[in-house]
């Protein structure tokens, strides 16, 4: 078997909170091979965001720390890296397409003068040139490439005009439109793996459709790898292929998208699938998921989802290994013992 691109092993992250220790991640698993479009999805505080950030290391410590785990890109811990190695790994490897365009791009500067830069950071480690040879010839040979590789990036992205809108600054775009050119600015390092955290959420439903048909295109075209961030289920199966699903910072069942819909196994994946409308879901014939997420500083023991679960036994009160149910399929829950 292959290498996995990645390869996240029991990751511990906590955060010191006024409350007292938040265990945000408590020993998630999770694998991604080469080519892989892999949907992390969960409700609204179960972890899927911090999960995402410990693989570029962009979470701030302190408050936060990871006291256990390896998060292995390729056979490298990135844990181990250290900053300076980090910050030019990022750089080559890893792309980050974040939540709100609107906070992620400087509205003082134009679309330009972001994009070139991160080119230039990306794929000539221009933050680490002198300043004395920012102004030589070849200094400006550069930059000019990178303006060029700056017009293709928009055009990749399907922004027409791209050289003109170059000189655009964000409030001049559509919130559709400055996500192209967040997705742009993930991929100017032409990445091994693309990180989507929730890109359409701040998005009408019709400018979604059309983000997720571009990550989809930009796949095939690129041969990308990537981990989408989602809660929405509807954005799973129209753009995924795997699915991972984490319950308060634990990931509690993995498998193919068409395999997880027909057949969940979690009862907390069965509750996911049980709330999402459909054309033949009778009026007030939704079912919830009873109670409520837990508080991570005072998180339950054994399974976390056992204080909220209708299958609840005795020996829930301990931590769940995982079962291999198929070569596809793997979950997290007591009720499996006998599986493989």
């Amino acid at each position: 078997m292959t290498q996995p691109l990645l390869e996240i092993k029991d990751l511990h992250l906590e955060f010191k909170t006024f409350d007292g220790v938040a265990k945000v991640l408590a020993g998630v698993n999770l694998t991604m091979q080469r080519g892989d479009v892999l949907a992390l999805v969960g409700e609204t505080g179960c972890g899927k965001s911090m999960t995402a950030l410990a693989v570029p290391r962009l979470i701030p410590m302190p408050p936060g720390k990871i006291s256990k785990g390896q998060v292995l890109f390729e056979g490298q811990d990135l844990l181990k890296k250290s900053p300076d190695e980090m910050q030019r790994f990022r750089a080559k490897h890893l792309g980050m397409i974040f939540q709100d365009p609107t906070t992620n791009l400087n509205p003082l500067f134009t679309i330009r003068e972001q994009l070139v830069d991160a080119v230039l950071y990306q794929q000539y480690d221009a933050h680490k040139v002198p300043a004395k040879w920012r102004f030589s010839s070849s200094a400006k040979t550069i930059r000019k490439k990178a303006h060029e590789r700056a017009i293709e990036l928009m055009n990749l992205v399907g922004i027409q005009d791209g050289e003109k809108r170059l000189s655009d600054y964000p409030h001049q775009f559509s919130g559709g439109m400055r996500q192209r050119v967040l997705i742009a600015m993930a991929l100017a390092g032409e990445p091994d793996l693309l990180i989507a955290d929730e890109p359409t959420t701040a998005l009408d439903v019709t400018i979604q459709a059309q983000i997720l048909g571009l990550i989809r295109d930009l796949v095939q075209k690129l041969n990308l790898s990537v981990l989408l961030i989602t809660h929405n289920l509807g954005v799973v199966a129209k753009t995924c292929e795997k699915v991972a699903v984490m319950y308060a910072g634990r990931v509690v069942e993995e498998s193919s998208v068409k395999d997880l819909f027909k057949n969940p196994k979690h009862p907390y994946t069965q509750g996911l699938i049980n709330a999402v409308p459909t054309q033949h879901t009778p009026r007030r014939g939704l079912e919830g998921i009873p109670g409520l997420i837990p508080n991570l500083t005072q998180a339950p023991e054994g399974c976390r989802f056992h204080p909220r679960c209708p299958r609840v036994m005795d020996i829930c009160q301990q931590v769940p290994e995982a079962r291999l149910l198929s070569a596809e399929h793997k979950v997290y829950c007591h009720l499996y013992e006998d599986a493989l």
